[in-house]
């Protein structure tokens, strides 16, 4: 009988381990925040371009922002399509040209050192907004910093409307806890989009 009390007592005498790791979840909240802080951007950004004359409201807000600097590219990487900028409206070192579907505007200074062309084209934000008809991800780096980016475009509603909408997903290396652009594609293709019509 002693001996059952002293396992017990031996197994109850030290607390169970948490289960789960605090730091970690407001980390992952933290960077939920942000992401859906973007995708409202993007969705602005859109409901900005559907009103009537978003083409020259959207000139005339920019501006152009447009530097004389080439889009510093890796070796191997692609630079067609590639603008460089001195500016962008929100803190992503990437976003499409709002006054030309064509072009990706890359901030001075920062580095393209990767590109993958159309890796959530046919998906649709989980925030809602419709299938997504063009998109490209791109891995650039400022000094230590690290970014990944993965921008997206929506079909064009009518004739009025001189761009299409869409959005964007920004977030540093360090902030994603993912080491390559592929790795955080495949985390963000199951947490901020979907598949179209679901």
């Amino acid at each position: 009988m002693q001996d059952i009390k002293d396992v017990l007592d031996a197994e109850l005498s030290t607390p169970p381990a948490p289960t789960f790791d605090v730091a970690a979840t407001l980390g992952a909240g933290r960077r939920a925040v942000r992401r859906r802080r973007l995708a409202a951007g993007g969705a602005a950004l859109a409901l900005a371009l559907v009103v009537g004359g978003a083409g020259v409201t959207v000139a005339s807000q920019f501006g152009d922002t447009r530097s004389t600097l080439p889009v510093a590219v890796a070796n191997g990487v692609a630079s067609d399509g590639l603008a460089p900028t001195d500016g962008l409206v929100d803190e992503s070192p990437a976003g499409y040209d709002p006054q030309d579907d064509d072009v990706v505007l890359v901030r001075d200074g920062w580095e393209v050192f990767e590109r993958v062309e159309d890796p959530v084209t046919g998906l649709e934000p989980t925030t809602g907004g419709g299938p997504i008809t063009d998109s490209v991800a791109l891995a650039l780096r400022k000094g230590a910093t690290t970014t990944w980016v993965v921008l997206y475009r929506f079909a064009k509603e009518g004739t009025t409307v001189a761009t299409q909408g869409g959005g964007g997903v920004a977030e540093t290396e360090t902030e994603s806890g993912f080491a390559t652009l592929a790795s955080w594609l495949d985390h963000q293709r199951t947490l901020t989009f979907r598949k179209a019509g679901r």
